[in-house]
């Protein structure tokens, strides 16, 4: 009876813990991408690389947008196979093997997609994102950047 009681006030606890985790990653996210309101688009580029799309939009603004994907396989795996030995009233040994389970591997793909708004003079006004990982996005890692001029 005590394990049921357990279990129920478990699982909701669980579920806001997980809840406000993805709150706060979506949170990093909005903080991050809202530090490049007002910077020059020259900076977004040395930042994010310059595989971008630019669009021309209205009143002289220019959209730039940047495609961020991760994919990947989670490899299975198998649990132990468990061997158990005991012996019964009369001496004799037994053997109770039991096989272990396994999980095949599964694959995975994130992706993020966002935009920056820039004013005619090049400055960013405003943002947009969208996909299954932005929350998990953490900023581009190490950005090939043009050559420089001998």
């Amino acid at each position: 009876m005590r394990s049921v009681k357990s279990s129920a006030i478990i699982i909701p606890v669980l579920l806001v813990l997980s809840l406000l985790v993805a709150c706060v990653t979506t949170a990093r996210f909005e903080r991050m991408m809202d530090g490049y309101l007002g910077a020059p688009v020259s900076e977004l580029q040395q930042r994010f690389g310059y595989n971008y799309i630019e669009r021309q939009l209205p009143d002289g603004l220019r959209a730039y947008t940047w495609v961020w994907k991760e994919q990947g396989v989670f490899p299975g795996y198998e649990t132990p196979t468990t061997i158990q030995t005991f012996s019964s009233s009369t001496g004799q040994q037994h053997v109770v093997v039991i096989p272990g389970t396994y999980f095949p591997s599964t694959s995975y793909e994130s992706n993020c997609e966002f935009t920056f708004i820039a004013d005619p003079s090049g400055k960013t006004v405003t943002w947009r994102a969208h996909g299954n990982g932005c929350a998990h996005y953490s900023g581009p890692g190490k950005v090939l950047a043009p050559a420089a001029k001998p």
